[in-house]
C-alpha cells in the first residue's frame, strides 16, 4: 500500500475511533441525563424518600449582599427550612459541575468570593460556566431550570428580575420573566425588585401565561421592601393560605402548562420600609447608576448598593429578613404539595393508576346496617332519666358499607360489597345508597337489615350504641361460596370483623389461591383476633390490618408481644414499639389513634407505594414507622362514626392507584376530615374533594 493509502487508512481509523468515543458519550448521557447534575446528601436522600426540597438560589450570595452577611443570612435560610420539615437545596456551580445542595463549605467558598472568580449563571450562561470549569451563583431563571431537572417544583428568593426601568432605552429585561414563562417550577418571592417597573413587568408576565397571586389577606401587590407599592397596584390574584398555593401549584403541573407560578409574600410588617421612602431612594440610584455609565449585570448590585447606603442599611436588613420569611413560606407550600394525593411524584417504580390492569373491582366483606344518630346539644348527659335537647339523623351505615360507599365515591366505582339485608325498607336503602356496588347484596327473608343506634355528645363523640345485629350471622361461607367469581378480578379483598368465622376462613382460602392481598379491619375489640382464629391461610395474604389502640392490643397480646401493665396510659412510642414488633408477621400496620393520627409500620420508605404490580408488599428495608398528624378543623365536629371507615378507604384508594404512602395517607386524612362534618357516615361530598377533583380531571 502507497503512502497516501495509508495515510487514508489512518484518517479513517482516527474518525471511526472518534466516532466510537461520541457515541459512548452519548448512549452515556442519555442513560443518565442527570449526569451533570450533583446531589448534596441531604438532598439525595430526600428524593429517594419523597421528602419535599425547597430550591434556593446562589446569586444573592455571590452578588446580592456583601460578606459575611450573605453566609449568615444563606445558612439561617437554609436552618429554617430545615426546621419547617423540608430539606433545602442550595443550587450553584462549582468548578464547572451544578450542585443541587451546596454543603457549608461550599456556601462559604461562594460567600467569601465577594464577586471575584465566580459569574452570575442565568440560562444563557450554564453551558459557558460547565464548559470553562468556572464557578457561579445561579440567579432565579438558572435556578428554576436546574430545578426543574432535579425534580422540584419549588424555591425560594427575595425578588424575582423583570423589565427594567426606561426599558424602552435600554431593552433590558430579566431572563428570569421568560424563565418563569416556560419552566414548570414555582418561585416564593416578596414580589418584584423595587428597583425595577413593576407593572410593565406584571404585563411581561401575563403574556408569558404565567399566574401570579399574592399570599395572604391583601389584593394589592408587595413591592419587595414594601408590602405594597407606593400607588398600591393591585395583585392579578390572590391566595389565603399556603395549602391554597400547593393546590394552585399541584394544578398547573397537572394541565402540563409548561409554565411556572409566581407567588408573591409580602414581608412581615415589622420589617417593611414605607413605599413612598424607597421609591424616592431607588430614583436617586438609578441617577447615580446613570451618572457613573453602570449597565448590564452590573445595574442590579450596584442599585442594592446605593440603596442600602441611602437606607442607611435598612434595606439591607429587610432584604434578610424577607428571604427568611418566604424560605418559610416555601417550606410549608412544600410539606402540603408533597403529600397531596396524585402528585405526580407518588408515582414511583412504574406504579401508575392501577397496580394491575386485569384486576379492578376490590371486594369488601362486612356489615351494612341502618344507623339513627341521637345528638345530644346540651354540654352534659345526665343518666336521670331527664329529656335532652338534641337531634337526630338516619343513615346507612356498618362498616363494609361504609368502606364500600367511600370507595365508590373516591372513585373506585367497580367495589363489590358481600354483605346481608333484610327484605325491608331500611335494606332497601342501604341498596340505593350504593348503586352498582349492591349487587352482590344477599337479601334475606328470615332476618331484618342490622341497625345500629348511637348517642353522641355535642362534639359527636359515641357515647354508647345499640346493635341489632342478627343478620350478620348471615354472613357466612354459602355467601361466599355463592359470589366466588367476583374475586377473580379482584385486587384486594376487605375484610371487617363482622363477618362470620367460617366466611372469613373460605375468603382467605380464595385468596390464597389467587393472590388476592387482604385487608383486615377489627371493627370492634370482641372481633380483633378472627382472623388469626381462622387457622394458617392468613400467613400468606394478610398484608394490611387496621386497629385501633385497644384492637391492637388485644393482637399484641395474641402474638405475645409485651403490652404496659397499665393501658390507660399507653402513648406514641409504646403505640410505636407493638406495631413494629407486630410487623414480623404482618407487612403493614395502619394504627389509628383518633386525634393523635394514624401511624403507619412497615419495612418501606414514606416514598413508596404499598404493593407492587404483583399484588405483594413492597418490602425493602427496615422495619419503620411513622406518625401522620389530622388535618386541622376549626368548625363544628358533627359525628366521628364514619370518620374511621373514611380514613381507611382514602388509604386504599391510594393503594390501589399505585400512590406513595404518603399520598395514600393524604387522601385518607382528607376524607376523613370531610366525614367530621356529615351526619352521612360517608358524605356525598367525598366526589367533591378539591384534591380528588384535581387528580381526576386532569
Amino acid at each position: 500500500m502507497n503512502s497516501l493509502g495509508l495515510s487514508c487508512l489512518r484518517n479513517l481509523r482516527r474518525k471511526t475511533k472518534q466516532a466510537e468515543i461520541l457515541r459512548k458519550f452519548v448512549v452515556r448521557q442519555n442513560h443518565n441525563k442527570g449526569s451533570l447534575l450533583t446531589y448534596g446528601e441531604d438532598v439525595a436522600d430526600a428524593k429517594e424518600k419523597g421528602l419535599p426540597i425547597v430550591a434556593l438560589e446562589s446569586t444573592i450570595i455571590t452578588h446580592g449582599m456583601p460578606y459575611p452577611d450573605n453566609l449568615t443570612t444563606a445558612l439561617e435560610v437554609e436552618d429554617i427550612i430545615r426546621r419547617k420539615g423540608a430539606v433545602p437545596a442550595t443550587i450553584a456551580v462549582l468548578d464547572g459541575k451544578i450542585k443541587v445542595g451546596a454543603n457549608q463549605k461550599e456556601i462559604e467558598r461562594l460567600a467569601k468570593s465577594k464577586g471575584k472568580n465566580v459569574i452570575k449563571v442565568s440560562r444563557r450562561d450554564l453551558s459557558y460556566a460547565i464548559s470553562q470549569r468556572l464557578s457561579g451563583g445561579t440567579t432565579v431563571s438558572g435556578t428554576m431550570l436546574v430545578a426543574n431537572k432535579a425534580g422540584i417544583p419549588i424555591m425560594a428568593t427575595g425578588g424575582i428580575g423583570g423589565v427594567h426601568r426606561q426599558v424602552e432605552l435600554s431593552m433590558d429585561i430579566s431572563a428570569d420573566l421568560k424563565e418563569l414563562g416556560q419552566t414548570p417550577v414555582a418561585v416564593v418571592c416578596s414580589g418584584v425588585k423595587a428597583i425595577l417597573d413593576i407593572p410593565k413587568t406584571l404585563e411581561y408576565l401575563e403574556s408569558e401565561g404565567v399566574p401570579v397571586a399574592t399570599l395572604g389577606p391583601s389584593d394589592t401587590f408587595p413591592a419587595f421592601y414594601s408590602r405594597q407599592t407606593f400607588d398600591a397596584l393591585q395583585s392579578p390574584l390572590r391566595l389565603p393560605d399556603v395549602e391554597s398555593a400547593s393546590r394552585l401549584i399541584f394544578a398547573q403541573t397537572s394541565l402540563a402548562l409548561g409554565t411556572g407560578v409566581l407567588l408573591a409574600v409580602p414581608i412581615p410588617e415589622p420589617y417593611a420600609l414605607d413605599p413612598q421612602e424607597i421609591e424616592t431612594a431607588i430614583k436617586q440610584a438609578l441617577e447615580a447608576a446613570v451618572r457613573k455609565n453602570i449597565s448590564g449585570k452590573s445595574v442590579t448590585p450596584f442599585l442594592l448598593g446605593e440603596l442600602s447606603r441611602l437606607t442607611a442599611g435598612r434595606s439591607l436588613q429587610t432584604n434578610k429578613a424577607l428571604i427568611k420569611n418566604n424560605a418559610g413560606v416555601a417550606a410549608e407550600i412544600a410539606l402540603h404539595l408533597v403529600d397531596l394525593p396524585g402528585n405526580v411524584s407518588a408515582r414511583v417504580d412504574g406504579c401508575q393508576e392501577v397496580l394491575n390492569e386485569k384486576k379492578t373491582n376490590p371486594v369488601v366483606i362486612g356489615g351494612a346496617t341502618f344507623d339513627t344518630i341521637l345528638r345530644v346539644k346540651e354540654p352534659e348527659i345526665k343518666m336521670n332519666g331527664s329529656t335532652h335537647k338534641g337531634e337526630s339523623r338516619r343513615s346507612c351505615g356498618g362498616v363494609g358499607r361504609n368502606l364500600t360507599a367511600a370507595l365508590v365515591n373516591l372513585g373506585i366505582t367497580d367495589t363489590k360489597l358481600l354483605s346481608v339485608i333484610g327484605d325491608d325498607e331500611a335494606g332497601r336503602a342501604v341498596i340505593s345508597s350504593l348503586g352498582k356496588a349492591a349487587s352482590a347484596l344477599r337479601t334475606a327473608t328470615d332476618v331484618g337489615t342490622a341497625r345500629y343506634t348511637a348517642v353522641v355528645d355535642k362534639d359527636g363523640n359515641c357515647c354508647f350504641g345499640i346493635g341489632e345485629m342478627e343478620a350478620f350471622s348471615k354472613i357466612n361461607s354459602r355467601l361466599i361460596e355463592e359470589n366466588a367469581d367476583i374475586f377473580k378480578d379482584a385486587p384486594l379483598l376487605v375484610i371487617d370483623g363482622n363477618s362470620s368465622l367460617d366466611a372469613i376462613k373460605l375468603a382467605l382460602d380464595i385468596s390464597s389461591r389467587n393472590q388476592i392481598p387482604v385487608w383486615y379491619e377489627p371493627t370492634d375489640l370482641q372481633k380483633a383476633l378472627k382472623i388469626f382464629q381462622c387457622g394458617s391461610p392468613w400467613k400468606n395474604v394478610l398484608h394490611f390490618v387496621s386497629p385501633n389502640v385497644n384492637e391492637l392490643l388485644a393482637m399484641a397480646k395474641y402474638f405475645d408481644v409485651p403490652t404496659p401493665s397499665d393501658e390507660s396510659k399507653i402513648d406514641i412510642e409504646t403505640v410505636k414499639n407493638i406495631t413494629e414488633e407486630l410487623n414480623k408477621w404482618i407487612p403493614v400496620i395502619i394504627a389509628t389513634l383518633g386525634a393523635q393520627g394514624v401511624l403507619i409500620t412497615r419495612k418501606c420508605s414514606t416514598n413508596k407505594p404499598f404493593l407492587n404490580k404483583s399484588n405483594n408488599p413492597i418490602e425493602d428495608g427496615k422495619t419503620e414507622s411513622r406518625l401522620y398528624s389530622p388535618l386541622s378543623y376549626d368548625g363544628e365536629i358533627v359525628s366521628v362514626s364514619g370518620c374511621g371507615d373514611c380514613l381507611a378507604a382514602g388509604i386504599i384508594t391510594g393503594i390501589l392507584r399505585g400512590w406513595k404512602e404518603s399520598s395514600c395517607v393524604s387522601l385518607g386524612l382528607h376524607a376523613a376530615k370531610e366525614s367530621l362534618t356529615s351526619f352521612e357516615t360517608v358524605p356525598s361530598t367525598l366526589k367533591t374533594l378539591p384534591v380528588i377533583q384535581n387528580f381526576y380531571d386532569f
